[in-house]
């Protein structure tokens, strides 16, 4: 009997061994037909092309890069420079120009066992992915944000449209002039928080709060000064039967969403783990707000109804929600509940993620680069005089002060940290074979490839965005140090100029001046993207920026915090302290859902009238 057992066991054994081989060998072989037919896709485009040993999007890298990446470091760079790269989404704005200047072209096709993708820098071509409709976004890739149910980002075609076409009234100028207002209002909270001992340690937190509640107040009415006073205290109510407050559970589901998205909720509540017992709390909590949101806005319209009392939607949520109701002599609404709760989390998500990440980069930039914040601070003071902030607005100032290094730096910090990194488009499936030119020769492409327009890389072309002397030549060599150094990778410190955007010259090829300031050649700065399919929030975005670093500037300055045993003197103190800065404003910079600063710098803020800065002049 122990015998038959025996040769059971053996025999289980060898027939594991045998299925697992059979299953390495099914999947060799289905990879190298996939890869030789994609090799072939490629050649007939006529485009430049890398062969890869995965799909950047497929499942296969992304259950075992984990492993294979670790390993193909140690293998020498000369055998993986022109590939790896490729493979590494979350490096994409680290490594900027550089896959597209060792293969020497602009555009090309990568081909692998799992498809075929485009990559792209040239702005002539990213204007073709924009505008052709016939190319459109890859839903499953984008289907990440719809969470809660369909999204404006995460759809596309028809329905995607509709959503447009529902939202896009709602960002008019009238609801700009608000922004401004409520954001000038909200910098001067905050401003209270960040001069606050140590309050660098939450500056990310801090900017996310306050964007958060501009947003909340200009689109849903559900938030108040008040609520910002507290949330930037640490001090937010949480109401009565909820275990988060708001900004809690919407921050908290931002940072654990890739287990949100890949675990399913019940297994989240079930794990040994307190982190992703957090995650499905933060889900359900963020989930509750948003259905109270819509219920009292049904309330409100129904009431309204009742008494005949004429809908005039004036915030964004009115709109959504008037959309998932019936119409009179319509039997369904445009909107189902999902839709509707979709698009709420859309924007809340959107709508104040990239805000924050801005504006942490501008107040880091200008700690790094004090003679750039001195002459920002002069064209404060012109534009605004002595003006009270509460006096500020929107038809007065915002265009004026955008005319200036105001503008510049919003712009300079936008262009070395895109929001995206990458922007994804996709050639639908059973489709013709659209053509893209490229460099005047027409290239048709094969239905189902993917094509990343590389926002980072065209951001730091140089042909278009060349790194110029004045940084660097201007008594300040330390810089070239920095830019020495491979760990500063990409230099977003080191190549911040703001300048370039005020000093025009009038025998660029690429630029073209609009009122002394720079305006960019087409496809050559798309950090909101651009199209009939572009980001409906830029402007309410800008404006907020603009909003909030005039506010924080006006009175105060931003100084770098260097301590004792930084260096022999004050100055060698503050370069190191600089140094360290522009390293984390590099190495110290990640791509998750969106492009942050994840490191810590010491920073603190000054009033400007008892201003002691004399490392500005360094």
């Amino acid at each position: 009997m122990i015998f038959e057992a025996s040769a059971t066991m053996n025999q289980l054994v060898a027939f594991s061994f045998w299925t697992l081989v059979a299953s390495f060998l099914s999947f060799g072989i289905w990879s190298l037909i996939g890869l030789t037919h994609n090799i072939r896709l490629a050649r007939a485009t006529k485009l430049p092309y890398v062969i890869l040993p995965y799909s950047l999007l497929g499942a296969p890298w992304q259950l075992t890069q984990c492993v294979v990446v670790p390993v193909a470091k140690l293998i020498p760079k000369r055998l993986t420079r022109e590939w790896l790269p490729l493979l590494l989404l979350n490096e994409f704005w680290h490594d900027g120009y550089e896959p597209f200047g060792r293969i020497k072209a602009d555009t090309f096709l990568a081909a692998s066992p799992g498809g075929l993708i485009l990559y792209t820098c040239d702005p002539d071509v990213s204007t073709q992915l924009f505008r052709d409709g016939n190319f459109g976004k890859p839903t499953e890739l984008m289907s990440v944000l719809n969470i809660y149910g369909p999204t404006i980002t995460g759809t596309d075609g028809p329905e995607s449209r509709l959503y447009r076409k529902l939202t896009g009234p709602f960002f008019s100028d009238k609801t700009l002039r608000r922004v401004f207002v409520k954001s000038v209002s909200g910098a001067k909270i905050l401003l209270a928080a960040l001069t606050r001992p140590n309050a660098h340690r939450k500056l990310r937190t801090l900017s996310a709060r306050l964007s958060l509640n501009t947003l909340s107040q200009i689109c849903f009415r559900n938030q108040t000064d008040s609520d910002l006073v507290k949330a930037l205290a640490f001090e937010d109510d949480i109401p009565n039967g909820r275990t988060l407050s708001y900004s809690e559970a919407l921050h908290g589901l931002i940072d654990n969403w890739n287990a949100i998205f890949l675990v399913p909720h019940w297994l989240l509540r079930l794990s040994p783990f307190r982190s992703h017992n957090h995650a499905a709390e933060c889900y359900t909590e963020l989930g509750s707000y948003m259905d109270q949101l819509k219920r009292e806005k049904e309330g409100m319209l129904s009431e309204n109804s009742m008494h005949n009392t004429p809908n005039d939607p004036c915030t964004l949520l009115d709109l959504l929600v008037q959309a998932g109701l019936p119409s009179p002599g319509q039997a369904n609404p445009l909107l189902a509940n999902a839709q509707v709760i979709g698009q709420i989390f859309l924007f809340m998500f959107a709508g104040h993620e990239a805000n924050a990440n801005v504006v942490v980069s501008v107040i880091l930039l200008l700690a790094c680069h004090p003679h750039v914040q001195e002459t920002m601070q002069r064209d404060l003071d012109r534009v605004l005089g002595e003006k009270s902030p509460d006096t500020w607005s929107y038809d007065v100032h915002y265009s004026a002060l955008m005319q200036t290094t105001v503008g510049a730096v919003i712009n300079e910090a936008l262009r070395l940290f895109s929001v995206i990194p990458v922007l994804p488009k996709y050639v639908p499936p059973r489709s013709p074979w659209p053509s893209i030119s490229v460099q005047g020769q027409q290239h048709l492409l094969p239905p189902n490839t993917i094509a990343l327009i590389n926002t980072s890389a065209t951001h730091r072309h140089p042909s278009y965005w060349p790194r110029r002397l004045s940084n660097t030549a201007e008594g300040d060599p330390a810089w070239t140090d920095i830019r020495n150094d491979p760990c500063q990778r990409p230099f977003a410190a080191a190549d911040f100029d703001p300048s370039r955007w005020t000093e025009i010259d009038s025998a660029e090829d690429n630029d073209t001046a609009s009122g002394g300031f720079l305006k960019p050649r087409v496809g050559t700065f798309i950090p909101f993207s651009e199209g009939s399919r572009g980001c409906l929030g830029r402007r309410f975005a800008l404006v907020e920026v603009c909003a909030v670093v005039s506010t924080l500037f006006k009175t105060h300055s931003v100084a770098l915090i260097s301590g004792p045993g930084d260096g022999s003197d004050v100055r060698e103190a503050w370069l190191e302290a600089r140094r360290r800065a522009a390293l984390a404003l590099s190495e110290g910079t990640e791509f998750g859902m969106s492009l942050r600063i994840e490191r810590n710098v010491p920073i603190k803020f000054i009033p400007r009238d008892q201003e002691e800065m004399p490392t500005c002049r360094f």
